[in-house]
């Protein structure tokens, strides 16, 4: 009975030890990991939902300006990688504010936020031609009178060459394609965009590939008179 004591004694302060330095191993790997993340990016550092790729991201945002930069996954709180679109952003209620954008012809909520120091967060992605910033829109209505025929057409998620495919099919758009081989699918017909205005680079038949316009085989759609009612 005496030995029976003594041993769950010696078990009991086992356990105890055993603990201890499970805590003390832990902790040290936890300063390893926050020590592997540079004091530059672990300052601001923060999960974001990539509209471009449909994942959340961890990023950098430097003072108050609207775009974010690419940050070491380690410098975020948690793993940006593994949370979905609605948990992305982790802010308390009375810091979110709803935005708009348009996403594949259609105006899509987004929740965003309104701290300084993540407000880049709020954006809708970048434009695929100059890879410039898509700045969000504060209410659905704004968001609508952007909308365009073609924008259907232009599915971040979806290949270049599909929605280019996609795209010049339909006797309304046109395809500019940069010199990098990205591009999007716009208004226009056989001699240009429709919008010359914005988009007064996209000139066809260019020889260099660059920002090159392109409309579809629409001949026997463009040569058939219209019907007479």
């Amino acid at each position: 009975m005496k030995f029976n004591y003594i041993f769950l004694i010696y078990f009991l302060i086992g356990l105890f030890l055993i603990f201890i330095f499970s805590k003390v191993v832990m902790k040290n790997i936890e300063s390893f990991e926050d020590n592997k993340c540079n004091k530059f990016f672990n300052k601001n550092s923060f999960c974001q939902f990539n509209k471009d790729r449909n994942k959340c991201d961890c990023r950098l945002q430097k003072d108050d300006i609207k775009y974010s930069f690419n940050s070491p996954e380690t410098c975020c709180k948690e793993n940006c990688t593994l949370l979905n679109e609605e948990e992305c952003i982790f802010n308390d209620k009375s810091k979110k504010v709803p935005y708009y954008c348009n996403i594949g012809g259609e105006c899509k909520e987004y929740q965003g936020t309104i701290i300084n120091s993540h407000i880049s967060a709020n954006n809708c992605g970048t434009d695929p031609l100059n890879n410039q910033l898509l700045l969000p829109y504060a209410t659905k209505e704004e968001c609508n009178k952007t909308v365009d025929i073609c924008d259907k057409y232009n599915i971040s998620s979806r290949t270049i060459s599909l929605n280019k495919s996609e795209c010049l099919k339909d006797v309304n758009c046109g395809f500019c394609t940069n010199d990098s081989g990205s591009g999007k699918c716009i208004s226009g017909t056989i001699s240009g965009p429709s919008d010359l205005q914005k988009y007064y680079y996209c000139t066809p038949y260019q020889t260099n590939g660059k920002n090159n316009y392109e409309y579809g085989d629409h001949a026997e759609y463009l040569l058939t008179p219209a019907p007479k009612y």
